[in-house]
């Protein structure tokens, strides 16, 4: 993963954090109480955005090291504790060895149906599908980890700032070429 690559525009993080202090006392009741409609009908959303930060392919598939993120919540049982419910969402990201058995995983996200999730595992962290694709040459092979993390995060600034940064130093670590990202 090149560093010299596009970067997102980080002009509205300013801005957003100031209108995010002001609407979360006011939100925090409603959204302990669950009521996410009322809460969210003042979220101060960032953007517009006028550009999109692009990349275009250019490595063949079998010849990339594909990173993958989920926003499931999946964590490795009895090694990470799982994610937790809470009024501005889970900050932490969690590391998935590519190799580990599906089995030993397990999903903990208060916003999704996690049922779904642990009938198949694969459809919120599809490791099975993505080892069979380097078994027959199709993907050049995946990095060593997975970033797993929350989609339900209200801090907007925390996750551009800290999270997806941190994602990214991850991925030139471990030499990734190509990035999949599987939220839910």
């Amino acid at each position: 993963m090149a560093t010299d690559r596009p970067k997102a525009d980080p002009s509205w993080i300013a801005a957003f954090t100031a209108r995010y202090d002001a609407w979360l006392p006011e939100a925090r009741s409603l959204i302990e109480a669950r009521r996410y409609g009322d809460a969210f009908k003042t979220y101060p959303y960032p953007g517009p955005f006028t550009e999109t930060p692009w990349t275009e392919v250019a490595t063949p598939l079998d010849a990339t090291r594909l990173g993958v993120v989920t926003t499931a919540g999946v964590y490795r049982r009895g090694i990470d504790a799982p994610f937790e419910d809470t009024v501005e969402g889970d900050p932490r990201v969690v590391e998935v060895p590519t190799e580990a058995a599906l089995e030993s995983l397990d999903v903990s996200h208060a916003h999704i149906p996690v049922e779904v999730a642990r009938a198949d595992l694969n459809v919120v962290l599809p490791l099975d599908h993505l080892r069979d694709l380097v078994a027959r040459r199709t993907l050049g092979r995946l990095a060593p980890r997975a970033f797993s993390l929350v989609g339900y995060r209200t801090r907007a600034d925390d996750v551009a700032s800290v999270t997806a940064p941190a994602i990214a130093r991850g991925m030139v670590e471990d030499g990734v070429t190509l990035a999949l990202v599987v939220p839910v």
